[in-house]
């Protein structure tokens, strides 16, 4: 979160004259609300179900560049899914993270003890 996933995938998918889409809004459509409210209504368990199917479904089916959620590696599924496709890893600090996204509840993953919850 904060890497600038939406930002540099929609410009890589500019640049090679494909589609993009970002699994997170897809969740969002699918649940009927913000990757946020499904954290804290649903928990992070759920939000991870539901970002596999989309993750699942956006590579079966979309030609182009796909921006995941920042913890969707974190899921064994989908990094299987994610096995026979080019990957591409943004990394970036905490601090910097934070200065770019805020600290705040559209924000799930910052809420807290941020840095023990990353590390």
């Amino acid at each position: 979160m904060g890497a600038g996933k939406t930002t540099v995938g929609g410009l890589v998918a500019e640049a090679l004259g494909v589609a993009f889409l970002d699994t997170d809004h897809v969740v969002e459509a699918t649940a009927g609300k913000p990757v946020s409210e499904i954290f804290v209504d649903d928990g992070e368990e759920h939000f991870r179900e539901l970002e596999r199917v989309a993750v699942a479904e956006a590579l079966a089916t979309h030609d182009g560049v796909l921006a995941l959620g920042g913890g969707a590696v974190l899921d064994e599924r989908t990094r299987a899914l994610l096995l026979e496709h080019p990957v591409v890893f943004l990394k970036v600090g905490l601090a910097d993270a934070a200065s770019r996204v805020g600290l705040g509840v559209s924000r799930p993953m910052l809420l807290g003890n941020v840095r023990g919850r990353i590390k």
